[in-house]
């Protein structure tokens, strides 16, 4: 559904997350119209008919937009800059060597097996520095993507953000519902396909990446939805370096993406998608 020509309720709750929001919404849209506001004594069922029934996409987007700079969603993005800065300076206080993940979440037990198995005099000591190093990185992405989220909403003004972190979609863009995920790599098998030339061709054929990132997805998390993809070629990006391909970045025009998926029951089906893709890279 593109909700320039339309809305349904289930699209009502992924942007409004609240009902709270609905009535703070059509309050706004009816003093536009030159009403007072009067929408907190009307039944939850009656709010939703109301902004199905007057949805206006223009109007919308501007209230939501102006709704949505007094969340919690973007305050937290518009301190997050000067938190990921607090978060790094930590990290080289403690010693923790190169900002980077010291494993993914799903390999923790074999790099404790490994750690068991090597050498090392204290494998306690070198556990729990691993143990810190992860604990630290999932907050730092975690103030990232808030950053994210808000450099993205300002770069474009036709971006209708969601008001809550409900839903599985975080913006419309042009009326099309983009969800943002968020990637530590352009995927092993990438790596592995372009060998040492693999950075180079991520940063100059993010399109190639993107169909990666789709075609090697978890069958369990598998989607065919249209995306924002942000890719990590280096974890210790600041937030600088974020800002300023934030800037450079197109984020008007989606790119149309085509790959085979292999699923486990079905085998291959073929798709089509939208998607906006970020390399975040020091390069």
């Amino acid at each position: 559904m593109n909700i320039k020509n339309s809305i349904d309720e289930k699209t009502i709750k992924k942007i409004f997350g609240s009902i709270k929001y609905v009535v703070k919404y059509l309050d706004e849209l009816d003093k536009v119209k030159g009403g007072l506001g009067k929408y907190k004594t009307i039944s939850n069922k009656d709010l939703i008919h109301k902004v199905i029934s007057t949805w206006n996409y223009p109007l919308a987007l501007r209230i939501i937009r102006n709704l949505f700079v007094s969340t919690k969603k973007y305050a937290n993005g518009k301190k997050a800059k000067e938190e990921i800065k607090i978060l790094i300076n930590e990290w080289n206080k403690l010693n923790l060597g190169k900002i980077k993940w010291p494993c993914s979440q799903k390999a923790f037990d074999a790099l404790a097996q490994r750690i068991n198995n090597s050498s090392e005099t204290d494998k306690d000591k070198v556990i729990a520095r691993a143990a810190v190093q992860f604990r630290r990185m999932k907050e730092l992405n975690t103030k990232r993507n808030d950053f994210l989220e808000t450099l993205i909403f300002e770069k474009n003004q036709n971006i209708l953000p969601t008001l809550t972190h409900m839903g599985g979609t975080d913006y419309f863009i042009d009326g099309e519902s983009f969800d943002q995920k968020v990637a530590k790599s352009p995927t092993n098998e990438f790596m592995m396909e372009y060998g040492q030339e693999w950075r180079e061709m991520a940063i100059n054929h993010p399109e190639i990446v993107a169909k990666f990132l789709y075609e090697h997805q978890d069958e369990g998390r598998f989607g065919a939805d249209s995306r924002l993809l942000v890719v990590y070629l280096d974890d210790d990006i600041s937030p600088e370096k974020i800002e300023e391909i934030i800037n450079k970045t197109d984020l008007d025009n989606p790119i149309k993406i085509k790959f085979t998926y292999k699923h486990e029951k079905v085998g291959e089906r073929d798709y089509e998608v939208k998607c906006f893709i970020i390399i975040l890279s020091n390069n």
